[in-house]
């Protein structure tokens, strides 16, 4: 067996023991097991329990960013509204689709100590950057109005974390990846209002950036 492919083995096998017994409970011995490999050989490719799960979050995220279109201004608004659309949907899909790894993502990661902490954190900002740059590119198609680029990303995240750790809990409680990515972006475009029945007063300093 090539070195590439023992090493693919080994990660699949400890997303699956991940899976099954969850971050905490699993022990490099359980990984061992499951992919049918020696100690030393583990060791040759990975340090430590953590090292693996870094790389499974780290593909992930890969994953994530691959299914981010850059929104095309030349379709228009309603194009536009379309592909954003599109985007949501798909990171919805693939979260929803990597179940394990979000579940430990969300549910068991933080708090395991200091450098997790700062690998998560790394991760949700990049994740957030993300989202500012999709907005800040809707503000310049003129698609996005006038809002705080530091408060809009966080608010967009913070909900998207806890619409997908409701629906890793009760899975039949929400709608599919689709639907679920419609209704997520109406609220997130427009609000919770109908148009015109509530203004929200100016406040002063602050900025935007």
């Amino acid at each position: 067996m090539k070195r590439e492919e023992r090493r693919a083995m080994i990660l699949t096998a400890a997303r699956k023991v991940f899976s099954e017994k969850g971050y905490h409970a699993a022990g490099v011995a359980d990984i061992i097991d499951a992919a049918g490999v020696a100690r030393g050989t583990f060791y040759l490719y990975f340090e430590s329990k953590r090292a693996i799960f870094d790389e499974l979050l780290g593909m992930l995220f890969h994953e994530i960013e691959g299914q981010i279109r850059r929104v095309e201004p030349e379709a228009g608004a309603e194009g536009s509204a379309e592909q954003m659309l599109a985007n949501v949907g798909r990171v919805f899909d693939t979260l929803l689709r990597n179940r394990d790894l979000t579940r430990i993502l969300l549910r068991e990661a933080v708090g395991l100590d200091s450098g997790f902490d700062r690998k998560l954190d790394e991760f949700y900002t990049r994740l957030s950057g993300l989202i500012e740059r999709s907005l800040r590119t809707g503000q310049e198609m003129g698609i996005v109005r006038d809002i705080d680029l530091r408060v809009a990303p966080l608010m967009i995240l913070g909900a998207l974390k806890q619409v997908l750790d409701h629906s890793l809990a009760d899975p039949q409680s929400l709608p599919d990846a689709p639907a679920l990515a419609r209704e997520f972006l109406s609220i997130a475009v427009r609000g919770v209002v109908h148009p015109g029945t509530m203004a929200i007063p100016e406040g002063e300093g602050g900025g935007r950036r």
